[in-house]
C-alpha cells in the first residue's frame, strides 16, 4: 500500500517539477519581471518537514524562504494576522518558485491532487485584475495587501474557465 501511495504522489508531483524546471530556464533569474510571468506554483502538503526533506534531497531545490506569519490588509483597511507554514523552494539561480504550505485552514473547494493555485506576478494588479474579469475570469478574493518578514505585496485571486485558481501578485518591496 505504501509503495502504491508513493507512486501516486510521484505521478502527481513529478509533472509539476518538470514544469518548474522548464520555467526556470528563463533568462530573468534574479529580478522581478516588468511584464506578467509565472511566479510560483503552490502545493498543499501534510507534513512540512517531510516535504522539505523530500524536495531538497530529490531535486536539489533550495529553501529560499520559510514563512511563519502573514499580515493581510483588506480593502476596508482591516488587518488580519495569521500564523502560517509556507516554504519557497527554487532551483539554484532561478526565479520561479515551488511554494509548499502546511496550511492551518482548509483547502479551496477546487483543489485536486494537492494543487491549490498558480501565481502570476504583474506590475499593475488593478489593470491585470480588470483584464482577467474582461476575459471571463471570476474574482474569488479582492485585492489585498499582504506582508511577511521579507516581502510586501498586493494579491488577488481569480477562478479561470475550468475552476482553476489564479493568484495575481504585485510585489511592493522585497523578493518572493
Amino acid at each position: 500500500m505504501k509503495t502504491v501511495l508513493c507512486q501516486s504522489i510521484q505521478e502527481r508531483v513529478l509533472p509539476f517539477l518538470v514544469f518548474l524546471a522548464i520555467l526556470s530556464c528563463e533568462s530573468n533569474t534574479a529580478t522581478s519581471p516588468r511584464s506578467p510571468q509565472f511566479n510560483h506554483v503552490y502545493l498543499h502538503v501534510s507534513d512540512m518537514d517531510k516535504s522539505l526533506d523530500f524536495y531538497t534531497s530529490a531535486f536539489d531545490l533550495e529553501v529560499t524562504k520559510h514563512i511563519k506569519k502573514l499580515k493581510r490588509t483588506l480593502e476596508d483597511g482591516q488587518t488580519i494576522e495569521q500564523e502560517i507554514n509556507l516554504a519557497l523552494l527554487k532551483f539554484p539561480g532561478h526565479y520561479f518558485a515551488l511554494e509548499i504550505g502546511e496550511t492551518l485552514d482548509s483547502l479551496p473547494n477546487n483543489t485536486r491532487a494537492s494543487y491549490a493555485h498558480v501565481g502570476i506576478e504583474v506590475e499593475d494588479i488593478e489593470l491585470a485584475s480588470e483584464r482577467i474579469i474582461k476575459a471571463g475570469g471570476l474574482s474569488s478574493r479582492p485585492i489585498t495587501q499582504v506582508e511577511t518578514e521579507s516581502i510586501q505585496a498586493k494579491t488577488a485571486f481569480f477562478t479561470g474557465p475550468d475552476g482553476e485558481t489564479i493568484e495575481l501578485m504585485q510585489i511592493i518591496s522585497g523578493n518572493f
